[in-house]
This record gives structure tokens, C-alpha cells and sequence, in this order.
């Protein structure tokens, strides 16, 4: 029996097929969504002339957050034990990194005439810190609702920091649907009510 040799252009097809069929698979998977928080200062009740009053430096220690949360991936509450992950989407930056500057940003128009500074101040030694800890932070996609409890310290700046005001709120927000974005709205406004909770505080302490 003798075997002949397909044809170059013929033994080209199953190699041809093949990238096409591949070339498809990729052109059907969608292009990952990059989530950023919205800005968080925009949206806040109006300062006291009262509050406007001290002029000194502040500087907020980057806000911490659940370990669970630090992924690149959008995560939410499934259940009281089950975290997952919204489809395609990733956080545009560090979740605390985005969570810090809002805060900061909502924080400075509660408090006018006074230096907030992001983690360093590098034009002069601050007077007072200030730590913020959200946990839990949790989007519960099934109620399209915030919970999270803010604990916000207030302490001098000093070689041995004295702390001076301790505040501490649970929140519940709820959010306008069940989507990634959503959870990124709920977060901004929870920046906002906690940066109502720590003005106060601030203005409070006596370094």
C-alpha cells in the first residue's frame, strides 16, 4: 500500500483550524473591570464656624482594614463564613491605599484650616495622629447592604504618644444594587460618616 503526502496547504488546515478556534476562546472573554472608589469628599454636611477655629497639623496613619479584604480581586460577604468574589473584577489600586486618601479627603473639608496630612507630613511635625480600623467591612451582596464598625484614636505626637480621644460606631449602609460598583458607592459614603465621627474627636483632643 502506498501512502501518499497531503499537499503543504492541506496539512496547513488542522494547524489554521486550531488558531482560529483559540482565537475565538480569547476574543469572547471580557476584559477585566478596574474599580476605584468614588471620591468621598464631595457629599458631607456643612462645617461649624466653631470647627473652623484651630489651625494645627494632623496626620491619619493609613486606615486599617480586614486582611480578608486586601486582594486585588472585589470580595463580598457571601454568608456569615464565606467570602467571595465578584466575576471579573479587581480593585484599580490597593483597597487601603484608595480607602486611606478618600477618608483623607472627606476628612479635610470637616476640618478647614487645618494641615491633614496622608501618612507623613513633610512640611512640619504634626500635633495630633490619627488611626482609623474598619472591621468588619462587609458588602452583603444578598441584603445590598454595608455593615462595618469604624474605631477611630486620636493621639498626641510625641516619642511616647499619649492617646487622647477614642471614638468607636457600627455602621449600616445600604446599597443601590447588586453590583460591584454598588459596594464601591456603599464604601465611599461609610469614608464620609466616619469622617463625621472623627472630626469631632480631633477637634476634641488637646495635645
Amino acid at each position: 500500500m502506498t501512502f501518499r503526502r497531503l499537499p503543504r496547504s492541506l496539512a496547513a488546515i488542522p494547524a489554521l483550524a486550531l488558531a482560529a478556534v483559540l482565537a475565538g476562546c480569547a476574543a469572547s472573554v471580557p476584559a477585566p473591570v478596574l474599580l476605584s472608589l468614588p471620591h468621598a469628599g464631595d457629599a458631607m454636611a456643612p462645617v461649624s464656624a466653631a470647627a473652623a477655629a484651630p489651625a494645627q497639623m494632623l496626620v491619619v496613619r493609613r486606615i486599617g482594614v480586614p486582611e480578608y479584604l486586601s486582594s486585588r480581586r472585589v470580595r463580598y460577604r457571601a454568608d456569615p463564613s464565606t467570602l467571595a468574589e465578584w466575576p471579573n473584577t479587581f480593585w484599580a489600586e490597593r483597597i487601603e491605599i484608595g480607602v486611606t486618601r478618600e477618608f483623607v479627603a472627606a476628612l479635610r473639608q470637616r476640618l478647614p484650616g487645618w494641615t491633614v496630612c496622608d501618612s507623613t507630613c513633610d512640611d512640619g511635625i504634626p500635633a495630633l495622629s490619627l488611626q482609623v480600623d474598619l472591621a468588619p467591612l462587609d458588602y452583603l451582596r444578598s441584603a445590598q447592604q454595608l455593615e462595618a464598625r469604624a474605631r477611630v484614636v486620636v493621639s498626641s505626637v510625641q516619642t511616647e504618644p499619649k492617646l487622647l480621644q477614642q471614638r468607636e460606631q457600627g455602621f449600616r449602609l445600604k446599597g443601590g444594587s447588586d453590583t460591584a460598583q454598588a459596594e464601591a458607592e456603599a464604601i465611599a459614603q461609610l469614608l464620609n460618616e466616619v469622617a463625621a465621627l472623627a472630626a469631632p474627636a480631633v477637634l476634641a483632643a488637646k495635645p
